[in-house]
């Protein structure tokens, strides 16, 4: 029983340790205390999970903590929405579709959106 708890412990210490970024749970941009290193390799995309654009920057607040994010869109503007409008889970930013700089780059519109 002894060689088992120790086993058992050491997964449940060592589980964790070997996550990683891309194993991130979404969360808001705006709530990381620095904006993530790779910002420029990731795309942006709607709450459809439609790609609408490519990541330039992330423009910071006087403490470091993220506070606009501006991506080029794939209609070939360049759109700057607030951190708090994006999501990051480590692989890609997700926008939220009620800003209205997102709603028009959608590419289907209905009544209902």
């Amino acid at each position: 029983m002894s060689k088992f708890r120790t086993v058992f412990f050491c997964c449940l210490f060592l589980a964790p340790a070997m996550a990683s970024a891309e194993d991130l749970a979404p969360v808001a941009l705006n709530s990381l205390s620095r904006a993530p290193a790779n910002i420029a390799s990731l795309q942006v995309m709607d709450q459809k999970g439609q790609v609408i654009g490519q990541a330039m920057q992330v423009q910071t607040d006087q403490d470091g903590h993220p506070a606009a994010l501006s991506f080029w869109a794939n209609n070939g503007t360049t759109v700057v929405i607030g951190a708090a409008a994006a999501s990051y889970d480590g692989k890609s930013l997700v926008t939220s579709d009620d800003q209205p700089q997102i709603a028009a780059l959608s590419a289907t519109r209905t009544a209902a959106n």
